[in-house]
């Protein structure tokens, strides 16, 4: 593998690890479901990444980006759900933190009746276990369409891919460094996008998985009430700076 290759990977992995909008959704959602929520998310990142990768392969992306009114159109959307995130993240804080699916009660001694006379078997009997797994898999999916969507729908991963992919093919020189042409040399340039593509979004899943698992073991310090609201409040402002900065950016 050419030098050129993996200084672009460098560049691309750096990008990752740049906290952004990805960063900050995966803090969010892994202090929200715990670890399956961060990866969750990640793979929503990651999928969403793929279809830039995919699309500036194929020239779509390039219509998208050289198209002003379209490109403002997504722009505008993919700003207004960043600051739809931000603001529903602000809300929380200021509720009093978000909502976080309790957890089943499991007794090692005996079960004695609560100050509602009440046993204590009851939080962790069948029911309860039903409604705390159907409150964590939506979570779960909501942690991966946020991840996908943050993605999917910011142009400026299309116009880096764009402006990124075509050197990177250049530096592979065509694989062999033979000339090709017509479909074999269309082939070959967008596998190699879909392999540059590929390996930032193994860099992606392991940074952010290692986040999400960070922070699911910091969970129990993190979601002291105290705590747990400045973090939603500090995640939810800046998620708002990022869409502003998104739909305000003209370059």
């Amino acid at each position: 593998m050419d030098h050129e290759f993996l200084a672009f990977l460098g560049l691309a992995a750096l990008l990752v690890v740049t906290p952004g909008p990805d960063t900050m959704l995966v803090v969010r959602n892994s202090l929200r479901v715990g670890a399956r929520g961060g990866v969750a998310t990640t793979l929503g990142c990651v999928s969403g990444l793929l279809v830039h990768v995919v699309f500036s392969g194929l020239g779509v992306s390039a219509v998208l980006v050289h198209s002003a009114g379209a490109f403002h159109v997504v722009r505008l959307v993919g700003a207004a759900y960043l600051v739809w995130l931000g603001v529903r993240a602000l809300h929380g804080a200021w509720k009093g933190g978000p909502d976080v699916p309790a957890s089943p009660i499991v007794h090692d001694g005996p079960v004695t009746p609560d100050a509602c006379g009440t046993s204590g078997a009851t939080a962790s009997g069948p029911a309860h276990w039903r409604a705390y797994r159907a409150a964590s898999r939506g979570m779960v999916c909501r942690a991966w369409m946020e991840g996908f969507l943050s993605n999917v729908l910011n142009p400026k991963v299309a116009v880096f891919y764009l402006a990124v992919l075509p050197s990177v093919v250049a530096a592979g020189g065509m694989a062999d460094g033979v000339a090709a042409s017509g479909a074999g040399a269309l082939g070959g340039a967008f596998v190699r996008a879909c392999l540059f593509g590929g390996m930032q979004a193994v860099v992606a899943v392991l940074w952010f998985s290692f986040l999400s698992v960070s922070v699911h073991r910091a969970r129990a310090t993190l979601l002291r009430p105290g705590v747990q609201r400045a973090l939603e409040g500090g995640v939810g402002g800046l998620m708002v700076g990022f869409g502003l900065r998104l739909a305000l950016d003209r370059g």
